[in-house]
């Protein structure tokens, strides 16, 4: 059954205000909400989030607030570059309801339109996040947050070796210990953290001039004063400092035993004082613990305000921090160990590009920024195919989508075509298993749908239940207008929590892309990406993966170990399986690999862990590339890495990219640390890659070379 949703909430039809909002928001604050995450559910949403896109690089400030006689107004986080008047085309926004009511997709597309577009500003568009917890945000807060009460500590120059630059490295993660013991200096009271802010922690009551606009931001005399107080408690110390308090239901990540965060702001920064080695004082750091909705929702949808609030937060306060130790242009390394498997993977989605903006724009200043992102963990999931001209027979192909029973979160499978092709000769059928819903849609935009990017959307709705059921989506976006088409298919979980609601049904849905004609020429391949769907054991959000089934793909070898080369006969790809968030020019991008089972470990022979996701091994394929790669494996048979608990003398094992991430990023803030001024600038072109000590890889391999890029770090 189809059914056309141009009049539905959330469709971005000509009846509502949301025209420049994507196909995610779409379903989650449309048809698709009563599946959503409990955030999006609410019908009163008081502080909704959101990225916003300009037409150019625009400032608007000073004074970001705008009262609106709809009752709505604007505030912005911690910005950097506030106090250069930096014009961005990216900026991360809050837009409060004061009615606290009526939080519809029409109401908040029409709110963020005139909290922008008071400034007479035309065309914005928007990715829309998680909203702010009422009770994390400063509501006294009606220009920017105030100046944090922060000062130098003077032991650091005093105690920083000759020959030594002071310089920053942070961390975005969760579940961050910022007391931990191995973030402290070499005496074991000072603490080098001179800046965390945990985003979705309750407000701090008896902040009189609070530095953030939601969430708590601890300093580093903060967290010296509670490790004075409380540091034979750790449990007390977090309690105390209203780290334990999170908003969304899902419970403190600081309160189990091993976080991600943990383990990764270790790996990049942590010195256990019982190993002979002393933590460098001109290493300072910087903390931003995201959300936990961050992890529980892995389909990269609802973060990118955050994550973008997040990297402002540090380069600002990386200012302040260099203002401080008197260092002219202070060098900021930053490790962000997160990605999802969807996207367009050719650098330009709205959250990379806004981060390659500001990194670029802080490198023109002449202050080295690098950016480290992993590779991913998907190289062996199934999530990614590629459809060549010539694979179209009879001008159809036809793939399985397979969905699993159980999932109780949403699944979605993204299908971009090459830049600048247009796909209006084509059509997209969807069929759930036994025939139970058939949705077609030609791949043409409404011409209803005026203004925004051009675009599409159709129901897919339950057969024989006399009348449409929504159960699912299918949209056509030209992305961000600049010839990228995307085709979104969205189901409902096939498990909801609420019984009453319909299912998606479980088994393997059937999708057909025809064309009317044959092509002039060969064209470029069109991708197919299923977003992650993973369940973080922590959050248990009940989510199953579904993954793309093929009778031609081989998941072992006839010796019977794991199949790690992609066969021709079939359209799904372990190559190409890289990060989403990780194709941006200003990024390093990190595998991971273990010791081979032949040699031990050989530095010149490392072999990829069999999960690392894979860069590109042809150069005509326009999906981003590895770098370099890192140990993130003991052995095949030891999986992971050993690094801190969230208390201090604990430990944990870790696995994926992730891990390997924040060593490069150690090993880069090291060479930051040391190299000239000239050798810092030289290296900027390769995102300071050539800095890093490393091991050449032997070449002539490209499938290799895709997947550990050419050199090991260790």
């Amino acid at each position: 059954m189809t059914g056309n949703v141009t009049d539905t909430p959330g469709a971005n039809g000509p009846a509502t205000s949301m025209k420049y909002l994507g196909p995610y928001e779409a379903w989650n604050f449309g048809v698709g909400k009563p599946y959503a995450f409990p955030p999006f559910r609410r019908s009163d949403i008081r502080y909704q989030t959101a990225l916003a896109e300009f037409p150019k690089p625009t400032w608007i400030g000073p004074d970001p607030d705008t009262v609106l006689g709809s009752g709505h107004e604007l505030r912005l986080p911690t910005i950097w570059g506030k106090d250069e008047n930096i014009p961005l085309r990216f900026w991360p926004i809050v837009v409060e309801n004061k009615a606290g009511a009526d939080a519809s997709p029409d109401s908040l597309g029409r709110d963020l339109m005139q909290a922008v577009q008071g400034r007479t500003i035309e065309e914005p568009r928007y990715r829309l996040a998680f909203p702010v917890s009422d009770s994390a945000i400063y509501e006294e807060i009606d220009d920017w947050p105030f100046a944090p009460n922060w000062s130098a500590d003077p032991q650091v120059k005093k105690n920083c070796p000759p020959g030594k630059t002071i310089h920053v490295l942070a961390v975005i993660d969760d579940g961050i210990p910022f007391a931990h013991r191995n973030f402290m200096a070499a005496d074991g009271k000072r603490s080098r953290m001179e800046f965390c802010w945990l985003q979705s922690a309750d407000k701090d009551p008896d902040a009189d001039r609070p530095s953030v606009l939601f969430g708590r931001e601890y300093m580093r005399s903060d967290i010296e004063r509670l490790i004075r107080d409380h540091g034979d408690d750790e449990d007390m110390l977090y309690r105390v400092a209203g780290a334990s308090s999170e908003s969304f239901e899902l419970g403190p990540a600081i309160n189990k035993l091993a976080t991600h965060g943990a383990h990764i702001m270790d790996v990049a920064a942590g010195y256990d004082p019982n190993k002979p080695q002393n933590a460098p004082e001109e290493t300072r750091l910087v903390a931003v613990q995201l959300p936990n909705t961050i992890a529980w929702d892995t389909s990269g949808f609802g973060k990118d305000m955050y994550m973008l609030s997040a990297v402002h937060y540090i380069l600002e306060r990386a200012e302040r921090i260099a203002a401080g130790y008197d260092v002219a242009d202070m060098r900021v390394v930053i490790n962000f160990s997160y990605g999802f498997s969807g996207g367009r993977h050719d650098g330009a989605s709205e959250l990379e590009a806004a981060i390659n903006e500001i990194v670029s724009e802080r490198r023109k200043r002449g202050r080295p920024t690098a950016i480290v992102l992993p590779a991913g963990n998907t190289f062996m999931d199934r999530l990614h195919g590629e459809i060549a001209s010539g694979d179209f027979k009879d001008r159809k192909f036809k793939f399985t989508w397979a969905v699993q029973p159980n999932d109780r979160t949403s699944s979605y499978l993204e299908i971009w075509f090459p830049q600048d092709f247009v796909p209006a000769d084509y059509t997209i059928k969807v069929k759930a298993p036994f025939k139970q819903a058939t949705t077609k849609m030609e791949l043409k935009p409404d011409p209803e749908n005026t203004g925004g990017d051009p675009r599409k959307f159709e129901i897919i709705g339950l057969d024989g239940l006399g009348e449409t059921v929504p159960i699912g989506q299918i949209s056509l976006d030209n992305h961000r207008s600049n010839g990228r088409w995307r085709v979104l298919v969205a189901l409902a979980p096939t498990e909801p929590d609420d019984m009453k609601l319909p299912a998606a049904p479980a088994g393997d849905w059937s999708v057909t892309l025809k064309r009317k004609h044959d092509p002039v020429g060969e064209h470029g391949s069109i991708y197919l990406w299923v977003q992650r769907d993973a369940d973080p054991d922590e959050f248990r959000s009940g989510s199953r993966q579904s993954y793309l089934r093929d009778r031609n793909y081989r998941g072992f070898r006839d010796q019977g170990d794991v199949a790690q080369s992609d066969d021709g006969a079939s359209y799904v790809r372990r190559f190409g399986t890289v990060n989403g968030l990780a194709t941006g020019s200003t990024s390093l991008i990190v595998s991971g690999c273990m010791p081979s089972a032949a040699n031990a470990w050989d530095p010149e022979q490392p072999v990829p862990s069999h999960y690392s996701s894979s860069g590109k091994v042809s150069e005509d394929n326009p999906v981003g590339t590895v770098d370099c790669t890192a140990q993130s494996d003991r052995s095949s048979v030891l999986p992971g890495m050993i690094g801190a608990g969230t208390r201090s003398g604990s430990y944990a094992v870790v696995q994926g990219t992730s891990v390997a991430a924040p060593l490069v990023a150690r090993r880069l803030s090291e060479a930051f640390a040391i190299s000239s001024q000239e050798e810092v600038g030289k290296a900027e072109k390769g995102n300071y890659l050539s800095l890093l000590k490393k091991v050449d890889l032997p070449e002539g391999d490209g499938k290799i070379f895709a997947r550990l890029g050419r050199y090991l770090i260790i």
